[in-house]
């Protein structure tokens, strides 16, 4: 509030003192000036009117000082208050009294009870107001209360905002207007402490069922070493009914002394060192001793600094015990593996199976017993062979035992079974006999002597483990002789098929060497009669070229007749130059004349050449490339007789009016340079199964077979001349249709394979007219 308002109240409150104060004041000072009409008389009568004005003045002075000094006191009562509404609010508490059987509840209390004014005046209406279960506790505080003594309850009640948690709090006053009796206390909202409560007691409710679950003991310690809390575990162990008793105890309290030592060393140096540490320890139950794990670790609060330490502690005996157990297992199976590695090696078998039997005894706890194998000869007849005892003859003096035994061979045992077993009677002594299975064929069998005519079932698992083992040695010895039956055998086929394949090597390289002999011969005969066999032709072609010029001319029929025989006469010529062509080429008689030639020209010139042909045919012959200056090192005359050939297989099966196409590019060919040559037609194309069939000799496509053709020699020849020129050859079938073969040659700088062996020359050929060829190379 601002100044001007305050001094507004004060003199609100205060006029009557002022004005008071104000009069006497004035009347005093005109009496003194003597400017009043009662001075004279004043004066005369001796000074009546001043002494009248004086206390007047003193009165309203200590009425001033005494409202100033009651402002001062609401001004601070007025602050008390301030600060009472502030601490409540912040207290979320209100005020109440009781009296005359009636409460008096304040503004905040009746909003924390959440009724309104008139309905919780009585007793029984605030009571009315509690929830069922809270009234007794209600009753009784109330009761102290009226006895005299300082009461306190919570309870909680249901409003329309929910359901609430009071506390109830008060004392009994003297009445400050009669001699009754007065009660007055708080009420204070505690609803938000009441569900931490209710949930920190929910989760120490979790916390005491997990730690008295655990099936090891669990503790917390102080920085004093003092238990603060354990589990119903380890209050069990220290002799205590209830884990709460051990809050405040110390290790002395319930272990030896001993035992309460080494667990303080140890909780002090977890502190010491603030790091977890791991030990085992023994303790002493009754007549057992128990090993037990024990894990500790340091708690530190939220700067780093050590609030105690935390622990547990678990029985490992049985895990000491498996371990122990683990430790024989694996030291018998090491010493099983051992065995079969000295089987492995070739040790003998006496000593080997001496070795085993002991290993069974040690399993089992027998001292006496025996091990044997199994023989089935071809009538499936059991025989026993002994392979180690210890010198009681079991197969005589327990025949009963072995024979009821070799009855499961057949049967569907698992190896480990015993299958027949007394105990001891008289004078024969007990035993159990284990079968080793197979499947289902008995393979071996062992005794072990035992009076009682069984194996305990905790050694029984580990004689089993051992028979195995036992089983695999004899089932690897079986192998073993069979392997070696086998060998035997197989060295017998494999001399006997050698002598065999030897046999017949000598033959076929014999037959292969006549072959040989025979194509040379041939090759030669072939290359020396050439002249021979080509001269009778050029005269027959001749005299029918004389007999067409002559005059007059002949009749029609004798011209046909000749022109036949000219025209077969040309044929015979080409067949006869493939023939010679091919054995020259074989022999190696034909030496390349390798010059620089320009590959489209070359091309253009097979194309010419066979134009005829496919003019008669009615079919288009198409010759497209890459640049043309592309020049190759080539023999001219060869290529050329390649790429006619080539075309005359094209024309030869392509439909009538169709295009042949001849194409050339440069291509690359496993990192080489080259020139790849393309002669494609569109006609039945070639079987899958024989592209590179075409390119044998006296070999032709299974689409002709049966049709005129020739002898199959004209891919054979593009093969060799094409080899010969250091490039390939194939046929392919083309995804539109029709077949194309393509011939790779190296390029420029590439190294010609030439024969070194002297050409055959022969002596030039007449002019003939230029016919097609007729033979069918596919």
């Amino acid at each position: 509030m601002n100044p001007m308002m305050l001094t507004a109240r004060h003199l609100a409150r205060h006029w009557l003192a002022y004005l008071l104060a104000s009069l006497a004041v004035g009347m005093l000072v005109i009496d003194l000036w003597g400017h009043g009409p009662l001075t004279t008389s004043g004066r005369v009568f001796a000074y009546g009117l001043a002494p009248l004005l004086v206390p007047g003045l003193v009165v309203c002075v200590v009425l001033w000082a005494v409202g100033m000094r009651l402002d001062s006191a609401r001004r601070e009562l007025e602050s008390l208050h301030t600060e009472l509404e502030r601490a409540q609010s912040l207290g979320r508490t209100g005020n109440w009294s009781y009296a005359d059987g009636r409460f008096e509840w304040s503004a905040r209390s009746l909003k924390m009870l959440g009724v309104p004014a008139g309905q919780a005046t009585t007793l029984e209406q605030f009571s009315a107001l509690l929830a069922a279960e809270d009234r007794p506790q209600f009753e009784r505080a109330w009761l102290a209360a009226q006895a005299g003594a300082s009461h306190r309850a919570e309870f909680s009640v249901t409003g329309a905002d929910g359901e609430r948690r009071l506390l109830f709090e008060g004392r009994m006053e003297d009445h400050y207007d009669s001699a009754g009796w007065r009660l007055a206390g708080i009420v204070q909202d505690i609803t938000d402490r009441y569900v931490m409560e209710r949930e920190l007691r929910r989760a120490m409710s979790y916390q005491r069922a997990l730690l008295d679950n655990f099936p090891f003991m669990v503790w917390l310690k102080d920085r004093d070493l003092r238990f603060l809390a354990v589990n119903k575990p380890l209050a069990l162990a220290g002799g205590l009914e209830d884990p709460e008793q051990a809050r405040g105890l110390e290790d002395h309290d319930l272990w030896p002394e001993d035992q309460a030592d080494s667990y303080r060393a140890d909780d002090l140096e977890v502190l010491k060192s603030r790091a977890p540490r791991c030990t085992e320890s023994l303790l002493v139950h009754g007549d057992r001793t128990n090993c037990y794990e024990i894990w500790k670790a340091p708690v530190f609060d939220d700067d780093g600094g050590l609030l105690g330490s935390v622990g547990f502690a678990r029985d490992i005996s049985d895990r000491k015990r498996d371990e122990a157990a683990l430790k024989q297992s694996r030291d018998q199976l090491a010493e099983l593996g051992r065995l079969q590695a000295r089987f492995i090696q070739g040790e003998s078998g006496e000593a080997l199976f001496s070795s085993m039997l002991n290993i069974l005894f040690d399993l089992s706890g027998c001292s006496d017993g025996f091990l044997a194998e199994i023989f089935h000869d071809s009538r499936s007849d059991l025989s026993v062979n002994l392979l180690a005892c210890c010198g009681t003859d079991w197969l005589n003096d327990r025949a009963d035992l072995v024979d009821a035994a070799l009855l499961s061979d057949g049967l569907d045992y698992a190896s480990g079974a015993i299958v027949a077993a007394a105990p001891t009677d008289g004078d024969a002594k007990g035993l159990c006999c284990i079968a080793v299975m197979h499947g289902q064929r008995l393979v071996g069998l062992i005794g072990l002597a035992t009076p009682q005519g069984f194996i305990e079932e905790d050694r029984l698992a580990s004689v089993q483990a051992a028979v195995g083992t036992f089983g695999l040695i004899l089932q690897a010895g079986l192998r073993e002789h069979e392997r070696r039956r086998s060998e035997t055998e197989l060295k017998r086929h494999r001399d006997r098929l050698t002598a065999l394949v030897e046999e017949q090597l000598s033959d076929s390289i014999a037959a292969r060497q006549m072959a040989e002999e025979a194509n040379r011969a041939k090759s030669r005969f072939m290359a020396s009669m050439s002249h021979e066999l080509r001269t009778p032709i050029h005269a027959i072609l001749g005299f029918s070229r004389l007999a067409l010029r002559d005059r007059p001319p002949l009749a029609d029929t004798t011209r046909q007749r000749i022109e036949v025989i000219l025209k077969n006469g040309d044929r015979l010529l080409a067949l006869v130059d493939d023939l010679l062509d091919l054995s020259r080429l074989e022999a190696g008689a034909i030496t390349l004349n390798v010059l620089p030639c320009n590959l489209e020209e070359l091309m253009r010139d097979a194309a010419d050449a066979m134009q005829p042909a496919a003019t008669e045919r009615h079919i288009r012959i198409e010759v497209s490339g890459g640049r043309p200056d592309l020049t190759i090192p080539v023999d001219a005359h060869r290529l050329t007789q390649v790429l006619c050939q080539l075309l005359d297989n094209a024309i030869r099966f392509s439909p009538s009016g169709d295009v042949v196409q001849a194409s050339f590019a440069s291509h690359w060919h496993v990192d080489r340079n080259g020139v790849l040559l393309s002669v494609s037609d569109r006609g039945p194309g070639i079987p899958e199964e024989e592209p590179e069939a075409v390119f044998d000799q006296f070999e032709q496509a299974s689409r002709l077979r049966g049709e005129a053709g020739g002898t199959g020699l004209g891919l054979a020849i593009c093969r060799e001349i094409v080899m010969l020129h250091g490039g390939w050859i194939r046929a392919v079938n083309r995804p539109e249709g029709g077949a194309c073969i393509d011939l790779w040659l190296p390029a420029k700088g590439a190294e010609m394979p030439v024969s070194t062996v002297p050409a055959v020359f022969l002596p030039p050929d007449p002019p003939t007219t230029t016919l097609p060829r007729t033979e069918t190379v596919r």
